[in-house]
Parts: C-alpha cells; sequence; structure tokens
C-alpha cells in the first residue's frame, strides 16, 4: 500500500514517527518578489506553515571529490554525491560540506543530476527514499530544534520529525555547515 512518496514510505517501514503536512507550493522556475530570485521553495513552505525559517531545512544534493586514497579506508565506499541538510534561510559552506563529507571538495548538482541521483525534483528532495541510499551531513543546528520540517519527497508536502530520528535513522553526521555572515 502507497504512503505517497518514497520519502513516506521509507518513513512508514522504519516505523519514524512524523506527521505529513501539505501546503501550497511556488510555481516551479517562480521568481521572488522582491529580489528577482528564483523563488526559495523551502522558504515559501516555511511560510505556508506558518513555521521559522530556522525550522524548515532543506535538502541539496552536492557531487563529491573524493579525498585523496591514504585518507579513506580501506575497503571503504568512495561517495560521489551526498545530501547536505541545512535551514532554508541559510546557504550552505562548501568547503564545510567537503569537510563533512570527509571529500576533497563538495559542489551543488544541477537540477537534471539531482534527478538522476535521487529520484526527486529541485524543491521535493528528501534525505529519505533517495534511489540509492547516499551519506548525508545535517548542519548542526538541526540538534538545537527540537522538531523540523522538511520536504516529503514532492514540492507541496513536509514530513515534521525528530531531528534525532533523523540523524539515527539516516546516519547522518551532524556538523557545522553553514555559511558565515
Amino acid at each position: 500500500m502507497s504512503t505517497g512518496t518514497p520519502a513516506l514510505e521509507h518513513l512508514a517501514r522504519a516505523k519514524i514517527p512524523h506527521r505529513v503536512h501539505r501546503y501550497e507550493a511556488p510555481p516551479l522556475g517562480g521568481r521572488g518578489p522582491a529580489r528577482g530570485e528564483r523563488a526559495s521553495y523551502g522558504e515559501a513552505a516555511a511560510a505556508a506553515l506558518n513555521i521559522p525559517t530556522s525550522q524548515m531545512f532543506k535538502s541539496l544534493a552536492v557531487g563529491l571529490e573524493p579525498a585523496p586514497a591514504p585518507q579513506v579506508a580501506s575497503g571503504a565506499r568512495r561517495e560521489s554525491a551526498g545530501i547536505v541538510l541545512l535551514p532554508v534561510d541559510r546557504e550552505a559552506n562548501l568547503k564545510l560540506v567537503a569537510r563533512a563529507f570527509g571529500a576533497r571538495s563538495a559542489s551543488l548538482l544541477d537540477s537534471a543530476a539531482v534527478t538522476r541521483i535521487t529520484g526527486y525534483v529541485v524543491g521535493g528532495v528528501s534525505p529519505f527514499g533517495t534511489k540509492r541510499q547516499l551519506p548525508v551531513v545535517a548542519d548542526e543546528s538541526l540538534l538545537s530544534t527540537p522538531r523540523i520540517f522538511l520536504s516529503a519527497g514532492q514540492r507541496g508536502w513536509a514530513i515534521e520529525l525528530a531531528g534525532d530520528d533523523l540523524v539515527r535513522e539516516l546516519r547522518a553526521v551532524v556538523a557545522p555547515v553553514v555559511a558565515q555572515g
């Protein structure tokens, strides 16, 4: 029996306590009203759900350039992609992201690569239920936020859950990844 999205199916199978929220998603490729920028799906979701942006986390798919071989344990899998979670109103510091993944460098993936690797579209990426399990790094602010919200795997759907449940289920690394300033 389908529960809606691969992310929600993952949570149901794992018996992770969560709530699903529906909201009106901004149009694809929409523009932000004040700055002429691309619409922020996460900020729009936080506004629609009437929650602080610090409680709404975005899932960014990143490409990873593996660290030189001596830094990788023998037999360890050298990942080429991962997911980083951070509040929607913050930007990722890619040097910190790379360090948290143990990679030489990290870069944001383009929308086609995001869909190919995760199975989700930009604005609907969830760290749960990806095509293959990807390593996850969560910004340290997640631990000071009792309940977090993030995409349920489709624009207009959000999951609310305890951050420590997310960390435990995904074996996420918690580290500072937010750009300062």
